[in-house]
C-alpha cells in the first residue's frame, strides 16, 4: 500500500507521521486490496479560522475502483479522524457488497427444483 501525502498549508507537515500511522492502523484488515492512498489537507477559509480544515482520502482498490471521502472540521486531527471513519465504513460496505451472491429469480429457482 503506497501512501501519498499532499498538504497545502504549511502547518500540516507535522501531521504527516500521524496520518501515515493512523491510515496503516485503520486499513490494516484491507491493506492487501488497497494499492494507493492519497491524503490531502486544505484550509478552505485561510487563516481566518473556523470550521474550515478539510481532509480528503482517496483509495484505489485493486478490484473495485476508487473510493473518495472528505471531512471538514475545526482542526486537522478531527478532520482526519472523521475522514478515516468514513473511508473505512465505505470500503467495508463496498467489499461486503462485492462478496454477496447474486439473487436468483423465483422462475430460476422453480426450474431448478423441477430438474432435481
Amino acid at each position: 500500500m503506497q501512501i501519498v501525502f499532499d498538504a497545502k498549508p504549511v502547518d500540516t507537515k507535522p501531521l504527516r507521521d500521524v496520518t501515515v500511522d493512523r491510515l496503516r492502523f485503520a486499513l490494516r484488515r484491507m491493506a492487501h486490496q488497497v494499492s494507493t492512498v492519497r491524503v490531502s489537507f486544505t484550509d478552505v477559509n485561510g487563516p481566518r479560522g473556523g470550521v474550515d480544515k478539510h481532509a480528503q482520502i482517496q483509495l484505489h482498490l485493486d478490484s473495485h475502483g476508487t473510493v473518495i471521502v472528505g471531512a471538514t472540521a475545526s482542526n486537522w486531527r478531527t478532520a482526519l479522524e472523521d475522514a478515516l471513519r468514513r473511508i473505512v465504513a465505505k470500503v467495508v460496505k463496498t467489499l461486503t457488497q462485492a462478496k454477496r451472491p447474486k439473487r436468483q429469480s423465483m422462475k430460476t429457482l422453480a426450474l431448478a427444483q423441477t430438474d432435481g
